[in-house]
């Protein structure tokens, strides 16, 4: 599966109206897209940034013009910036389905290209594990480049309480993700989920 990460950048006081602009008519057009797998959205209202990932079965379909339009709707809503960032699902654990409201943590992590398979593999094996064995844990995913180099660890807990927990798991991996995988895991950013893809059931169809 392909995950198509869009974050908009823009002012405080138009987060609600982007956020309003996606969870209406764009998670509508989205969702009704042909090969779409659903659509997760979440947002750090202090920072002023919005995060909305769809999910695809191939790449080339989030790129249609109507979805083009829906992105440009969004940005213009929220009066920010879009960066756009094109992905492979290459793990997916889920204990849950989230609430809106949850907690969500994202790692971008660095992997040497030389090393892209064992950096993934040291965050299925070494990183997954404990965080999914952690109370409150509802859902992970691992979102790398097609070319790697770069991939997102996200999580979704019950609330923030739980995901620090998480993060103390992750401070005590850095140095050996680094020395043994050559996996570089940088700061850990603090979203609030508005909601879940599997919240539509779209992301577990057929």
């Amino acid at each position: 599966m392909y995950a198509r990460v869009n974050t908009i950048f823009g002012p405080k006081d138009r987060v609600e109206a982007g956020i309003t602009q996606i969870e209406g008519p764009d998670r509508a057009a989205v969702e009704a897209a042909s090969g779409n797998r659903g659509l997760t959205t979440m947002v750090d209202r202090e920072a002023a940034v919005i995060i909305a990932i769809s999910y695809w079965d191939e790449p080339e379909r989030s790129s249609e013009a109507e979805l083009t339009r829906a992105r440009q709707n969004a940005v213009a809503a929220a009066g920010g910036d879009l960066v756009a960032e094109n992905h492979v699902l290459t793990l997916e654990e889920r204990a849950s389905i989230p609430a809106p409201g949850a907690t969500v943590r994202l790692v971008r992590a660095q992997i040497a290209p030389s090393h892209s398979a064992t950096g993934l593999t040291y965050l299925r094996d070494e990183v997954l594990p404990p965080l999914r064995a952690t109370p409150g844990f509802h859902h992970a995913q691992i979102l790398a480049e097609q070319k790697c180099g770069h991939a997102l660890l996200v999580t979704t807990w019950q609330d923030e309480n739980h995901a620090a927990r998480a993060d103390a798991i992750l401070d005590r991996l850095r140095s050996d993700a680094l020395h043994r995988a050559h996996l570089t895991l940088l700061n850990i950013e603090t979203y609030t989920l508005v909601r879940d893809a599997a919240d539509t059931r779209v992301i577990t169809r057929a």
